[in-house]
């Protein structure tokens, strides 16, 4: 083993820009079959697709609240 070692040289490690998890999802076959289709309309792979629209989804701000009044308007409508 040498004492000294030159890293002048070295290559340095890309920084880690996040985290991601590996989890296994069960998809119904048409489900993949759009994601597929979507995501190569827009030149990604679908799960990098995937990660980016549920993304957008997410950050769309609406409270729980707020979606559940939606859906409770859209099913069940005022008589008038």
């Amino acid at each position: 083993m040498k004492s000294e070692y030159d890293f002048s040289k070295a290559k340095k490690k890309k920084p880690v820009k996040e985290i991601k998890i590996l989890k296994t999802i069960r998809l119904d076959p048409e489900v993949l079959e759009w994601l597929e289709a979507e995501a190569e309309k827009q030149g990604m792979g679908y799960q990098t697709y995937l990660n980016w629209h549920l993304r957008k989804t997410m950050s769309k701000g609406s409270s729980i609240e707020e979606r559940i009044a939606k859906l409770e308007k859209a099913v069940f409508p005022k008589k008038a």
